[in-house]
C-alpha cells in the first residue's frame, strides 16, 4: 500500500476510521515535532491538538505509530490510545 502524507493521509484516515494508514518516516517526525504530543509512548503518539470532537464529547487526535521501519496513522481518542499502547507501559 502507498505511504501517504498530508492531505492524502488525512483524507484516507477520515475515509476508513478503523484502518491504520501507511505513512512515511518524514511525516511521522514532522507531526511529532510540530506540537508537544498529547500523549506519547516509545513507539506512538497523539498530536497535541485535537482534530474534532467524536460526538460523545471526547476529543479526537491524529495518532502516529512506528513498528520497525513501518509508520502508520489513525484518528482516535486519548482513551483509545491508552488501550492500544497499554502493552508498552508494561514492557
Amino acid at each position: 500500500m502507498q505511504k501517504l502524507e498530508w492531505q492524502n493521509l488525512w483524507d484516507a484516515m477520515e475515509a476508513d476510521p478503523a484502518a491504520w494508514i501507511p505513512t512515511t518516516k518524514k511525516m511521522y517526525w514532522e507531526m511529532l515535532e510540530v506540537l508537544p504530543p498529547r500523549a506519547q509512548t516509545r513507539r506512538a503518539f497523539l498530536v497535541g491538538e485535537a482534530l474534532r470532537d467524536n460526538g460523545e464529547g471526547y476529543p479526537v487526535y491524529s495518532c502516529f505509530k512506528r513498528t520497525g521501519d513501518d509508520y502508520h496513522a489513525k484518528n482516535m481518542t486519548l482513551k483509545e490510545f491508552r488501550e492500544i499502547t497499554a502493552w508498552e507501559m508494561t514492557t
